[in-house]
């Protein structure tokens, strides 16, 4: 598969949100142990944000549809996950040149929605937050996509593996944002709910291609 397509986007975000309906307990449950509990609940309500915005601007050029679902999502009750979500999808918006892209493309795209985030989150590798597992799993796919076979399931693969690895680093880490940062190295141990919650996420990208 060489060519990474709206269609496809679309079905991507669908399962996404479906996986997140499925595990919203669990995530809760996971942020219980460091910080309020509540992950879940907000990831759970943003990426129903991201369902709702799918169904109603699927039909808009790629640009159009990312910076659609960016708006929905920054405007839903999601906590602090709504911004950074919001800011991630924006980004999409940046790097959106037609419905269609190549792996090159492809790599701009999630690169450029990457970037949204971090203008948001300022979080960086080992705070113990999402950008542990989605950093790690943007770069894995840009790399596969530019320098590798460029074949996009198999990018979205090395991604998800990629995601999963960087939640599981997380119980190594000391929390530097949100309420776990109080926990000190109490929060050792403990994996990182926001972390989990985008391995899940790249998880249901991959499964969908």
């Amino acid at each position: 598969m060489s060519v990474f397509t709206k269609t496809q986007f679309a079905a991507m975000l669908k399962a996404a949100a479906a996986k997140i309906a499925d595990e919203h307990e669990s995530l809760s449950a996971l942020d219980a142990a460091t910080g309020d509990g509540d992950h879940g609940v907000t990831i759970h309500r943003t990426m129903q944000a991201v369902d709702a915005a799918t169904d109603e601007n699927v039909d808009k050029p790629l640009s159009d549809f990312v910076k659609a679902v960016a708006m929905k999502v920054m405007m839903c009750d999601g906590g602090s996950t709504s911004p950074l979500l919001g800011s991630f999808f924006m980004g999409f918006g940046n790097a959106a040149p037609a419905d269609e892209l190549t792996p090159e493309q492809t790599a701009a795209f999630f690169e450029a929605a990457l970037a949204g985030f971090y203008g948001i989150s300022k979080a960086e590798l080992g705070d113990k937050t999402m950008m542990d597992s989605m950093r790690p799993a943007i770069e894995t796919l840009a790399s596969e996509l530019t320098d590798g076979s460029g074949d996009i399931k198999a990018a979205f693969d090395a991604a998800a593996a990629a995601a999963a690895e960087g939640a599981e680093k997380t119980k190594e880490y000391v929390a530097k944002f949100g309420r776990a940062r109080t926990m000190g190295e109490r929060a050792i141990g403990h994996q990182d709910a926001g972390a989990t919650s985008i391995m899940h996420i790249f998880n249901a990208f991959a499964s969908t291609l």
